[in-house]
Parts: structure tokens; C-alpha cells; sequence
């Protein structure tokens, strides 16, 4: 499992942080997923404007089935906060609640070497596979929590909203994000609430993700093996009591740069 995330600045590759993913990434990832989830939806259709927001015009003059069977305009709002300070109901809004650091051992997996496969043939046909270590790491998890907050004009509205988010996060995207690097326990699903907005009533419901993501550090160590010696003994194998023969051992090494040059 695994999440190769970009950020602004380059501290994590000054620091050999291949993987960090606390915050940033599993919320944009988790807006990216229920944009996807309800651009497939027709009545709660989402559409995107060419700037890649949700597409919300004004209403004026559109027939009230406008976005159904059209991209006219985006049918529910889903994002981190309102664009402009512009309502549009229904809406869904993605923030990130809480987040911890979770180490996976004591010693954070210190000492943990990767090896990478290295093919090598002779002159006569002869291959051998062998590893050769490629980096030292350290890893640990984050665990934290987003909040989507659902809010609609109508109690039917929120209710089918938070019954399609806590759907799509328990069984039809959970195994996606898991392939990147983000694990959804089961959503807790917080007590409807209403309240007044105006001249009309706004009616709540708050969905928790609990989530778990992983960090990876790693150090490069590859380049400072420079060479690889290996060394030939001559034995028969089928009697179980031979010895190597004596005076017919050979000695020899393969460096870097022959092997790159396939000298």
C-alpha cells in the first residue's frame, strides 16, 4: 500500500520522505472520490465548471430539472468550504478533524532494508538473480478523522445524501483507497439537526471517516556498495561427504561501473 503525494516545496525530498499523508492528501483524496461518486448520479448529479469547481450558476430562469439529464449546472455542492461565500443547497462539505501519529513498532521499523533484483550472465549463457540492498526506512501510520458535514433544504435530501456518502466510503470506493494508501473504518453517522437559515429551515447531518494512512522514509544506499565479490568452489554435490577440491577456488569481483557498461 502506498501513496506517492505531491506538495508545494521540496522539503519532503530533502529529507527522503517518500510518503506523507496526514492531512493534504486523504482530504483531497476523499473530495476527489465523492466528486467522482456523484458525477454518476443523476438526480444528485455533479458537474464541474472548466476551472474545476462545482459547477453552481444562478438559477434564474432554469427549469427546475435543469443538471438531470444535463451538465447545465452541478446538482449538489461537494468541496472543503463554500466558493465565494456563495450557498447552493444541497451541499457537502469535507474538512479534517483530528489527526495523530501512530508508530507500527517501537523503533518505527528502523533498520528495515528493501532489496531490488539484479540479473547477471556470463559468456556462457549463465544467469543469476541476485538482491543487493537499495535503501534503509523508516515508516509509521497516521490516524485521524475527516468530517462531512451534509446539509440540505429538505430532510429527504440529507437523509438520501448521508445514506449515499456512508455507502460509498463502507463498500463501493473502499478497496480504491485503500490501493492509495488510505484505510476508512466504518463512518459514524452523528444525530440530524435543523436549524433556521433565513427565511427557511436547514437541515444537518455529519458523517465521520475515521482513516488511517502511512508515512515512509527512506535512505539511499546503493551507491556506496561499489562492488560485489563473489567467489567459485568446485565440489561434487551428489556424495554428501565431498569437499570443496583444493587449489580450484576462483576469486572474482564485479563492480558498478562494469556491470552498468556490461563490461
Amino acid at each position: 500500500m502506498g501513496a506517492n503525494n505531491l506538495f508545494l516545496g521540496d522539503i519532503n525530498k530533502v529529507f527522503g520522505l517518500v510518503q506523507s499523508s496526514m492531512i493534504v492528501y486523504p482530504k483531497e483524496m476523499i473530495i476527489a472520490t465523492l466528486k467522482d461518486f456523484f458525477s454518476q448520479d443523476t438526480y444528485y448529479h455533479y458537474v464541474k465548471d472548466e476551472w474545476g469547481f462545482a459547477k453552481t450558476p444562478s438559477h434564474l430562469d432554469l427549469p427546475l430539472g435543469a443538471g438531470v439529464h444535463d451538465n447545465i449546472t452541478s446538482r449538489v455542492f461537494i468541496g472543503e468550504s463554500f466558493r465565494q461565500d456563495k450557498s447552493f443547497y444541497p451541499a457537502v462539505i469535507i474538512k479534517s478533524s483530528s489527526s495523530k501519529a501512530v508508530p507500527v513498532s517501537i523503533n518505527r521499523n528502523y533498520g528495515k532494508i528493501e532489496y531490488q533484483d539484479m540479473l547477471f550472465e556470463d559468456g556462457y549463457g549463465n544467469s543469476k538473480t541476485i538482491k543487493y540492498p537499495m535503501q534503509f526506512v523508516t515508516e509509521g501510520a497516521f490516524e485521524g478523522g475527516i468530517s462531512i458535514e451534509i446539509s440540505a433544504r429538505s430532510i429527504r435530501e440529507r437523509d438520501d445524501l448521508v445514506e449515499r456518502v456512508a455507502m460509498c466510503f463502507t463498500e463501493i470506493y473502499f478497496d480504491d483507497l485503500v490501493d492509495v494508501g488510505i484505510i476508512v473504518k466504518p463512518p459514524d453517522i452523528g444525530s440530524p439537526s435543523e436549524n433556521d437559515d433565513r427565511k427557511d429551515k436547514l437541515f444537518k447531518t455529519i458523517v465521520s471517516l475515521n482513516i488511517r494512512t502511512q508515512w515512509k522514509r527512506v535512505f539511499p544506499i546503493k551507491n556506496i556498495i561499489d562492488t560485489i565479490i563473489f567467489s567459485i568452489e568446485f565440489q561434487d554435490l551428489v556424495n554428501q561427504n565431498s569437499v570443496p577440491a583444493a587449489n580450484l577456488t576462483i576469486n572474482t569481483d564485479i563492480s558498478y561501473t562494469d556491470m552498468i557498461l556490461n563490461i
